[in-house]
């Protein structure tokens, strides 16, 4: 943790932000710092706040689950069962929840980590 040192922020007035990964990797490094100078019952605080975070994010495929159950019972009436429909189908709803599941943590996690200071 010595030798870590924020990023710079080169565009931020672009729309597409190219420092996607730097702005993860300082908003990291500042939880770390605080996590660091904090004292026992604020760390454990912290500790819970990320585990309910994780509990919710995980709590979030439920509704993908049932999304892709009912399609995988549509293509086998309209498809006769084919294999490779039903791979696809599933692969687009995991990447789909992947992605909303990881824009809700980072989103999340980075007002959480603003409000500490």
């Amino acid at each position: 943790m010595i030798f870590m040192k924020p990023l710079k922020n080169m565009n931020e007035s672009n729309n597409m932000n190219p420092n996607f990964f730097s702005n993860i990797y300082n908003m990291l490094l500042k939880l770390a710092n605080i996590f660091k100078n904090s004292d026992n019952k604020k760390r454990l605080k912290m500790f819970l706040d990320m585990l309910l975070l994780l509990i919710i994010t995980c709590i979030f495929k439920i509704p993908f689950i049932f999304i892709r159950d009912i399609g995988d019972n549509c293509i086998r009436i309209f498809f006769n069962n084919n294999l490779n429909t039903l791979m696809l189908w599933g692969l687009i709803i995991e990447l789909l929840y992947i992605i909303v599941a990881l824009a809700f943590f980072l989103r999340t996690l980075r007002k959480w980590v603003d409000g500490l200071e």
